[in-house]
């Protein structure tokens, strides 16, 4: 695990999708805008993945990068190596680290690793099969077999040589323990500080794969390998408030101060209002509203998630299977919140969003004041999603405070404070 986990509370992630990003869908086309992707606030660059992509049952014209046919070439359609070499080092350059997907679970129909040593996959009714039937483009990996966790772990350890700074791990809960304790240890004796992100799975999920006598991990089992998680262990909580679907704020909220219970002390959630597999949160939420959402996605604990195309409010799903492009929004008053993204970040970084201890308190149905306490300092955040101005009760001196958010200046009085259509965040030494 990284030194002081906890610092990933202050960072921000931005999601890339290659083939989506630009009208080239290479690396060239995202190398372009690294200055764009820095000046938003990005601590961390996130690539979907690159690698070629499987033929057989292949989903769409183009298919999905998540059915991967050769775990060590580049597609390319994305570019060549060289290119992803150059794209690594102008990020360094500019003080980013760059983690990539890997897909450990399942590989195409027809990939390398299949062709070579079938023995290597699940298998139903005698054939190589996955265990998640809409995936009907995949096989899954059998990790009982010591050969592959070896050659698995060369593989990462093929890429953490090249120099990136970490992985993204799809569906991390379905592949065994035991491959991720032979395999952290490799890769962190190659780099110490390599980022471990997880997409772990709702309890839904690991249900369902347990039903069909396979192992799956829980969340507290992944954080002995992951120094970041997926927030889908609560997605049956933020995901109908997300998409206006009969969730409630307070609902989202409850769930997210459970995690501070369940979990290690310095557990790290990565906080996304939507990604490649969810819709964009762009196509429900608007004007100040969404930006009241990204205020407080941001404010939560956690490093914050951004998915490209969020920053001009790209409201459509890309699509996994065919050419989508993102289409951008820059200059549109309306559309165009990358400044305000930016600013977010900017505040993320201070310290006490990492160091403090952090709380919820509902205030009614449509507001929530959330805070940051340690033995210096204190920051407090108010967020209403009612559709008028209330007061809401703060734990903070009478007196006049920058809003953080939008550098204007509010009043607190007797306790209580005005917030509207802007969410607040102030910040005091104590």
């Amino acid at each position: 695990m990284i030194d002081n986990k906890r610092s990933l509370n202050n960072q921000t992630i931005y999601q890339v999708f290659v083939r989506q990003f630009s009208s080239t869908h290479d690396f060239n086309g995202v190398a372009k805008q690294l200055d764009r992707i820095k000046a938003l606030g990005t601590d961390i660059l996130y690539l979907l993945p690159f690698y070629p992509i499987g033929k057989k049952n292949r989903k769409g014209s183009v298919g999905s990068p998540y059915s991967i046919y050769d775990y060590t070439e580049i597609d390319p359609a994305n570019g060549t190596l060289d290119d992803f070499k150059n794209l690594l080092r102008l990020a360094h350059e500019k003080g980013m680290k760059v983690i990539i997907d890997m897909v450990l679970n399942h590989t195409s129909r027809d990939s390398v690793l299949l062709q070579q040593h079938e023995e290597w996959f699940y298998h139903a009714d005698g054939k190589p099969a996955n265990k998640v039937g809409d995936w009907s483009d995949v096989c899954d990996l059998d990790y009982s077999h010591k050969a592959l966790c070896e050659r698995i772990t060369d593989i990462l350890c093929y890429w953490v040589k090249l120099g990136v700074d970490g992985f993204r791990m799809d569906v991390c809960s379905l592949v065994p323990a035991h491959f991720w304790a032979q395999a952290v240890d490799a890769l962190h004796k190659l780099d110490p500080q390599l980022i471990m992100l997880g997409e772990s799975i709702s309890a839904d999920f690991v249900r369902a794969i347990r039903r069909v006598g396979c192992d799956a991990m829980s969340d507290g089992e992944a954080y002995n390998y992951f120094d970041m998680l997926y927030c889908y262990d609560i997605q049956d909580a933020q995901g109908p408030f997300f998409q206006k679907n009969g969730g409630t704020l307070g609902a989202w909220l409850n769930a997210v101060l459970d995690q501070e219970g369940r979990y290690p002390s310095d557990f790290v959630k990565a906080r996304y209002l939507d990604n490649h597999d969810l819709p964009r949160i762009a196509s429900t939420w608007h004007g100040d509203k969404l930006k009241m959402l990204w205020a407080l996605n941001f404010y939560l604990k956690g490093a914050a998630f951004v998915y490209a195309g969020d920053e001009t409010s790209f409201d459509r799903q890309n699509s996994l299977f065919e050419y989508d492009e993102v289409a951008w929004s820059f200059g549109d008053e309306q559309k165009d919140i990358s400044a305000y993204i930016s600013n977010l970040a900017a505040v993320k970084k201070h310290e006490i969003y990492s160091q403090g201890y952090f709380d919820i308190n509902m205030q009614g149905e449509n507001a929530a004041v959330c805070s940051y306490e340690s033995a210096t300092a204190l920051s407090v955040g108010v967020f209403n999603f009612a559709d008028k101005a209330i007061d809401v009760k703060v734990s903070v001196p009478d007196g006049t405070y920058e809003n953080l958010v939008t550098h204007k200046q509010i009043v607190v009085r007797g306790g209580m404070l005005t917030v509207g259509n802007d969410a607040v965040i102030i910040e005091l030494k104590k």
